[in-house]
């Protein structure tokens, strides 16, 4: 049965997009059930870093579930199934930590916007990526839009919304829409390796981190961003990370 589905290894934990037979296309109860892995991951004070990825090795995520849209995207049923979309969305870019999707196969439509609401996207050889709203009518979700043109700029999210067209890996490196790109055989260990990396280092800070720069285009997060500005300066991890470096250690961050 298709679902969201979640796992975790020590400070790692996985959000996956689960409907390989659809190629991991989001149906309604699908976005409904986003917010509820969130919170199993961060319910685990241990988790400092969150990977999204599709099942399987086809696709990281075809989109919104057309073979829904006469039933639950039109008319009266419209509304909840947009509700249901952002609010899977806003849990995403709500996550404390850093949150990397690990892309492979198709990325379109809803799935893009999936991994817009991540923190770092990594794509594998095999990425193809397509915002499609034009071929079926359909207005792109202003949240959504907003993130495409933070990351490629308003001409080049113009050119994809307008054409609909297709772009691989490499030309979505070069317009922004992904950092890195990795063989397809190596997608998951490279993931692995950054997310431990970043599990090293100060949870507190990556949570300033996020605010402050989500602060810069969402004004309502200024204060948030202030507050945990200071709560780094004031934490046992600020004096713990100090102390190592003076002792030529490495630092054991608590998140506190």
């Amino acid at each position: 049965m298709a679902g969201i589905e979640t796992t975790t290894d020590g400070p790692i934990g996985t959000l996956i997009i689960d409907n390989p037979s659809r190629r991991n296309a989001m149906t309604a109860d699908m976005y409904a059930g986003v917010r509820a892995a969130t919170q199993r991951l961060m319910v685990r004070d241990e988790t400092r870093v969150v990977i999204v990825r599709g099942a399987g090795d086809v696709a990281f995520g075809a989109g919104s579930d057309i073979s829904e849209f006469p039933t639950r995207r039109m008319g009266d049923q419209a509304e909840a199934f947009d509700e249901a979309e952002h609010d899977a969305w806003d849990a995403l870019a709500e996550i404390p930590v850093p949150v990397l999707a690990a892309i492979h196969g198709p990325c379109m439509g809803g799935g893009i916007a999936m991994a817009l609401h991540c923190d770092v996207r990594i794509a594998a050889d095999d990425a193809t990526f397509s915002v499609p709203p034009a071929r079926l009518g359909l207005a792109y979700p202003q949240d959504a839009l907003r993130r495409l043109v933070e990351l490629v700029g308003p001409a080049q999210a113009k050119l994809l919304l307008y054409s609909a067209r297709v772009v691989d890996a490499e030309e979505a490196l070069a317009i922004g829409l992904v950092q890195e790109i990795t063989p397809k055989a190596e997608l998951d260990d490279h993931v692995n390796a950054l997310a431990l990396q970043m599990a090293r280092l100060a949870p507190l800070t990556h949570r300033s981190t996020k605010l402050s720069v989500e602060s810069l285009t969402d004004t309502t997060l200024t204060a948030d961003a202030a507050a945990s500005r200071r709560d780094c300066y004031a934490s046992a991890d600020f004096r713990e990370g100090v102390q190592a470096f003076l002792d030529k250690r490495h630092a054991a961050f608590t998140g506190r």
